[in-house]
């Protein structure tokens, strides 16, 4: 079967483009296990932090027919599948690696007293990248050419945690990796969403996209971009719109699905 794909812009066997993409959606989730909410210092930050923090409705953005998805299944304030180990991850200095101590505005969030860090980095942190590695790997081996959409949203006015502070937020950020995100992916996705009329930026005001390490700056058949959302599209004074979710789920439907 021959369609045209929007993103690849080129005429292709389409069951094989869609086959290629996996969905990671590392934040839309607001649930903690149980046995761990007694780390955190009171149910108050935590609820707070929660819903400050969360992509909320990207998994259901992000739902696009039955292309491949990959939902880390927690709370970001749990578990931030989407950060590097410790010695590697920017942010954990100010508390907020994969295992957050500290709230946005520096207060202190849970304690790590009773071993329990060791226990979420390999029973749920490792375990999540693993589950995307293999799924990449399936990809490899099926067809080639697994791409990556790191499916995310970013609130309207900055964290105090964010290092990005001023200049005017977007409709979108681009998210890239010069090692694997192509050039022509970029500018698809850029001008696809221009021409809808939203605004883009790319690698502002966050920057990156996520790559398993196995892969990272190794194997460039393995690609990947980040598409943040600015949550002021589908998020009404507090409170998720419904009909806006509906409308960019169809947005990206139409970026990412052949002949829709």
């Amino acid at each position: 079967m021959i369609g045209y794909h929007t993103l690849l812009g080129m005429n292709s066997f389409s069951d094989e483009i869609e086959d290629s993409y996996i969905f990671h959606i590392p934040h839309s989730k607001t649930e903690i296990p149980d046995k761990f909410k007694s780390d955190f210092v009171s149910a108050e930050l935590m609820e707070n932090e929660i819903k400050l923090l969360t992509d909320f409705a990207t998994d259901e953005i992000f739902t696009i027919g039955s292309l491949s998805k990959v939902v880390f299944p927690y709370s970001r304030i749990f578990c931030d599948a989407e950060r590097l180990d410790d010695e590697n991850e920017v942010m954990f200095e100010y508390g907020r690696g994969f295992y957050e101590t500290k709230t946005d505005s520096g207060e202190l969030l849970r304690e790590n007293s009773n071993g329990n860090k060791a226990m979420i980095h390999s029973d749920y942190y490792l375990k999540h990248h693993e589950t995307l590695a293999n799924l990449v790997d399936q990809k490899l081996k099926d067809n080639g050419f697994p791409l990556i959409v790191d499916c995310q949203s970013f609130a309207a006015i900055p964290f105090k945690s964010d290092i990005e502070q001023g200049g005017e937020r977007p409709d979108f950020c681009i998210g890239t990796d010069e090692f694997h995100t192509p050039k022509w992916l970029v500018d698809m996705a850029v001008a696809f969403l221009t021409n809808q009329g939203y605004s883009v930026k790319i690698n502002f005001p966050y920057v990156g996209t996520i790559v398993p390490l196995k892969h990272y700056q190794v194997n460039d058949d393995v690609q990947s971009i980040m598409i943040e959302i600015n949550r002021k599209l589908y998020i009404d004074d507090g409170f998720v719109n419904d009909s806006k979710v509906s409308k960019l789920n169809q947005l990206m439907s139409n970026l990412f699905l052949v002949n829709n």
